[in-house]
């Protein structure tokens, strides 16, 4: 159960991090350098820290009783006030000059924005007993890394060579279904690999994890290879397909992994029990 996940690890990460890859190469040649409107409040990293402050005090709210959650819902309505009554009218109307490396900041962003959302959304499925298995969650992740090229293959379907000046917003959005995808499957990845591993083994099946996570980074290079050679759209295409087959390939195998981390036993254990009782019955 582990080497299927880790074989499905690697190609993640592959897609993953081409934010140090295609997705830079787009930004610096195919992406306009300006923003403009509430685009521009994201390359302000005080507007980012106050609108993820503001995402936790709303977590807070629904989470905490009596004056916290007062405090809580008074931090909230600072927070949002600051961002739409200081922080964007202070913003110059057009920010030029955007270099590629900036949108490296919004993966982070993404990430301490979306854990309490993630946290809030599992937690009620839990309540309700709908939530999906680590695995599950894993295939559901390569399906929104699938979803997040797409959204690069509608911003690129213009595009014809390698230069453009397409909106920020095409890899603002990406990132965000990036970061989310993320989310499902790097947690519940190393929950996985905890909850399986044999004991004895559990310091060299996470190992394995990391060392899959290294394939996969080593991997990134290879789609770059391809820059330049066929349209910006086949690209993101390409990358469509790995996380397809990978989502197929782990869905393919999803009634194994998820018997590994059930706490059911399994219809072979039931019928090793009972001849155990029938033994000693007799």
């Amino acid at each position: 159960a582990l080497f299927l996940v880790f074989a499905v690890v690697i190609f993640f990460w592959m897609v993953f991090h081409q934010n140090g890859a295609t997705l830079t190469e787009f930004a610096k040649s195919c992406t306009a350098p300006e923003a403009t409107g509430w685009t521009r409040v994201g390359f302000n990293l005080l507007g980012l820290t106050m609108i993820a402050a503001a995402v936790w005090c709303i977590f807070g709210m629904f989470k905490a009783k009596g004056t916290l959650r007062i405090i809580c819902g008074i931090a909230f309505v600072a927070l949002a006030a600051g961002v739409a009554f200081y922080i964007y009218p202070t913003t110059p109307d057009v920010i030029s000059g955007i270099q590629p490396q900036q949108y490296q900041q919004f993966n982070p962003f993404y990430v301490v924005a979306l854990t309490p959302v993630s946290l809030a959304l599992f937690g009620w499925l839990a309540r309700k007993k709908k939530e999906p298995s680590a695995p599950r969650k894993i295939g559901y992740g390569m399906i929104m890394a699938a979803v997040a090229y797409g959204v690069m293959v509608i911003g690129s379907m213009s595009i014809v060579g390698t230069q453009a000046s397409v909106s920020p917003n095409w890899l603002i959005s990406t990132y965000l279904l990036l970061t989310f995808a993320e989310l499902l499957l790097s947690p519940m990845g190393i929950s996985f690999v905890s909850k399986v591993a044999p004991p004895k083994l559990k310091g060299s099946m996470m190992g394995g994890w990391f060392a899959a996570t290294a394939v996969g980074n080593y991997l990134v290079s290879i789609p770059m290879l391809l820059w330049g050679k066929i349209p910006t759209y086949m690209v993101w295409a390409i990358l469509i397909v790995i996380c397809l087959i990978s989502a197929l390939f782990i869905f393919a195998m999803m009634k194994k992994l998820e018997a590994a981390t059930s706490d059911k036993p399994s219809p072979e254990a039931k019928r090793d029990a009972l001849e155990t009782v029938e033994d000693d019955a007799i």
